[in-house]
């Protein structure tokens, strides 16, 4: 073992060198490649000893810990410092800060991918909205409903429509005139299909007119069309027009001559006075004279129309000639009195002078119409008053209603309601005897209503 120990010698300058540096030298002197040159060099190359840091540390105190807990690596503690503050770096703050920038990319990602969903969501709800159907559902909702234009502005139906979809807020304008152009411009579209369906069709186009008095007490002529769809191949009917009569007569009036002048632009702005059918109207001397009026014009183009022929008179206005007749006129004597002076004249309003030759009859007192004018009375002394309608309408569930001249099946409605609550008509005219004494029904009359529904 001693071969293998290495001694060491002083040299004479008194620095201690080995026995493997002094054979080293020795090579070296001996090889003549080397001088002592390069070993002076060489051994000033040998390596520095390590600054002395570790000279200002000092061993742990107490329960400080010696070596580091992950790598086992030793623990230098400062001599010079006076706290007990501990820096632990587990973490680099490079690291951390990669850390944090990787944290608010992925954040920044999401909140993109968040808004992208967003996108899209509202994108599909856009792409879902029919605009034209919905713009013509609202304008249905408008016209047959009979809403004000204003309802653009109202809140409650933009909250509707935005419960709906959201991404339809923007579907009506807030304008007040918004809705009103909405529905101009769908009644000329409108119009130009119908116009364009019925010059289209092969079959002939029968027309019907009435006219309309309006609460306003404005006259309005109605202008209808039947005519077969040359597509369905089924029946329909449309309104061409709905105009007011211009009063060439005066305020109010709705001679021949104001209904043929409205009627003639009606056949000119649709172009189809060549192929009108049957003209249907009711049983009054002007539509007797419109027609002929309408033969002239259709002559005049080359067109032979027969207005004989082709005049139809209104069915229901017969009905109700033929049953006011059987109401209130007590004998054939003056029915054939009333029909001869409506015959007189051309131009006299059948219906309406029927009705007037027989008020006479009516103007001598409800009374006398018997049961049936005592029902009409009675039926006015509960309008008369608030509470005694009501009073009656909380006991009975229903009014008795009232009759008209125009409607001959009001005069029906009333009997066949009246008899339905004939125990409580009764005791209404027990309540108010006093009122209705001379309109009291007795046993008799109650027959004789009931003969009358039974009939009509």
């Amino acid at each position: 073992m001693s071969s293998l120990m290495t001694s060491t010698s002083t040299d004479p300058a008194g620095i201690p060198v080995s026995t493997s540096e002094l054979c080293s030298s020795s090579i070296f002197s001996t090889n003549p490649r080397f001088s002592s040159g390069d070993v002076q060099e060489r051994m000033a190359r040998k390596r520095k000893t390590t600054a002395n840091t570790w000279a200002h540390a000092r061993e742990p105190l107490n329960s400080e810990p010696s070596r580091c807990g992950r790598k086992n690596e030793k623990i230098y503690y400062c001599m010079h410092c006076i706290h007990g503050i501990e820096l632990e770096a587990h973490e680099h703050p490079i690291k951390k800060r990669r850390d944090r920038l990787i944290q608010d990319a992925f954040a920044k990602a999401g909140d993109m991918h968040a808004a992208k969903q967003l996108a899209k969501r509202e994108e599909t709800l856009r792409h879902a909205i029919n605009h034209k159907a919905a713009l013509e559902a609202l304008i249905q909702l408008v016209t047959v409903r009979n809403l004000s234009y204003n309802c653009s502005s109202w809140p409650e139906l933009h909250a509707l429509i935005s419960a709906v979809n959201p991404a339809a807020d923007d579907l009506i304008s807030l304008s007040h005139g918004s809705i009103q152009k909405l529905v101009s411009n769908s009644f000329r579209i409108h119009k130009d299909m119908l116009r364009r369906k019925l010059q289209s069709t092969p079959w002939k186009l029968h027309l019907s007119a009435d006219v309309w008095s309006a609460p306003n007490h404005k006259a309005f002529l109605g202008i209808c069309v039947k005519f077969v769809d040359p597509d369905a191949k089924e029946a329909l009917q449309a309104l061409l027009a709905l105009s007011e009569l211009p009063g060439l007569d005066g305020p109010g009036s709705h001679g021949s001559a104001e209904q043929w002048k409205l009627l003639q632009h009606v056949l000119e702005d649709y172009n189809i006075w060549n192929k009108v059918g049957f003209y249907t109207g009711d049983n009054h001397g002007s539509n007797d004279k419109l027609c002929r009026l309408l033969a002239n014009y259709l002559q005049e183009k080359g067109v032979d129309w027969e207005a004989k022929t082709r005049r139809i008179r209104c069915h229901g206005h017969i009905v109700n000639l033929a049953v006011q007749a059987f109401l209130f006129i007590d004998s054939k004597e003056a029915a054939r009195a009333a029909l001869e002076h409506i015959e007189d004249t051309d131009e006299s309003a059948f219906g309406t002078d029927f009705s007037e030759r027989i008020k006479p009859q009516r103007a001598q007192g409800w009374r006398r119409l018997g049961p049936l004018g005592k029902v009409h009375n009675i039926s006015i002394h509960m309008r008369e008053n608030d509470y005694r309608w009501n009073e009656f309408k909380k006991r009975a569930g229903r009014s008795l209603g009232l009759d008209n001249d125009t409607r001959w099946n009001s005069w029906f409605l009333l009997l066949d309601t009246t008899l339905n609550l004939q125990s409580y008509v009764k005791w209404y005219q027990k309540k108010y005897y006093q009122d209705l004494r001379d309109d009291y029904l007795t046993p008799d009359e109650w027959s004789a209503l009931g003969e009358t529904r039974a009939f009509l």
